[in-house]
């Protein structure tokens, strides 16, 4: 497990449909980790509350990587790194 800390940069809601043709929904939180200026999405349960948009949140992730290989989920590596120069956490 991982903590993530950063700012929420979007909220979004999805609905789609499951193959089985029931309906379904997700939601994913866009944070931009400290010192970084690209944004990680997070799916996240649609009932909990984390913040609103703009607001430093700290929440604890998995991570589960993978890649789609002729059409099908198959496992991946994930690189996880020190950087050089550590960034200020407020």
């Amino acid at each position: 497990m991982f903590y993530l800390k950063g700012i929420i940069k979007d909220d979004k809601t999805e609905s789609f449909t499951r193959k089985d043709g029931t309906a379904g929904q997700k939601r994913t939180l866009f944070i931009e980790p400290n010192g970084d200026i690209y944004p990680q999405s997070v799916d996240v349960p649609l009932d909990r509350k984390y913040g609103k948009v703009g607001e430093r949140i700290e929440i604890e992730v998995n991570a589960y990587p993978y890649c789609f290989i002729d059409k099908q989920k198959r496992k991946a590596f994930l690189s996880v790194y020190v950087p050089k120069d550590p960034v200020a956490v407020n």
